[in-house]
């Protein structure tokens, strides 16, 4: 004859069953949650990428309309690039610090020299966008790039989202994504008392925001 099993024995193994089932559903349960929340972090920074894209585009029209109205002060702006376009490029390796359009202290800095460089588009009372200027390639071989002073009526134009609402969220943690967007163009003046513009260009970039 074989020994029967107590029954404590076997609510023993039964509940030591329930016990592994339930683990099993709780990460199953948490896994979908995740995922859930990872897709809606995901969609909610597609929106505000999309925001911030019209963000930078509106920027753009914006500089657009600026600069061209402007024209008399073209190498003016140019021979101030901390001002004008304090944003690292090929133009301007080492931008003016602490003059950084991202930064409040660097808004400020240039807010006293000109306001109208900053713009509201949503009215929330915050800055959304900087507009800055710097000059196209325009010397003749063997000359050296003098990018302080305009030859050919055309520059560069660009605007920078600095918005705080109008830009996504990193997925990973939910906090404000920091890359920066620049979109740009060329503009012409044309010798008439008008200016029109051509070539759009777009970048992304970090940190300082390097183009």
């Amino acid at each position: 004859m074989f020994p029967r099993p107590s029954s404590r024995s076997a609510r023993g193994a039964t509940l030591l069953l329930v016990v592994l089932l339930v683990t099993v559903l709780l990460g199953l349960v948490a896994g979908v949650m995740a995922y859930a929340s990872s897709e809606r972090t995901r969609a909610v920074s597609y929106s505000r990428a999309g925001q911030r894209q019209s963000c930078a585009e509106s920027g753009l029209q914006l500089a657009r309309g600026y600069f061209g109205r402007n024209y008399a002060q073209w190498n003016t702006y140019l021979a101030a690039p901390s001002v004008y376009d304090p944003v690292a490029s090929s133009t301007n390796t080492a931008p003016a610090m602490p003059r950084d359009p991202t930064a409040a202290t660097g808004r400020n800095a240039i807010k006293a020299a000109n306001p109208a460089l900053f713009a509201d588009l949503d009215g929330d009372g915050k800055d959304d966008v900087y507009i800055y200027i710097r000059d196209n390639e325009d010397e003749f071989k063997p000359l050296d790039n003098d990018w302080a002073r305009d030859n050919d009526q055309q520059v560069v134009v660009g605007a920078l989202c600095i918005s705080e609402t109008l830009i996504p969220r990193r997925g990973d943690t939910n906090q404000q994504d920091p890359t920066g967007l620049a979109v740009e163009g060329i503009l012409q003046y044309n010798g008439g008392g008008q200016a029109y513009t051509a070539q759009n260009a777009g970048g992304t970039g970090s940190g300082n925001l390097n183009r």
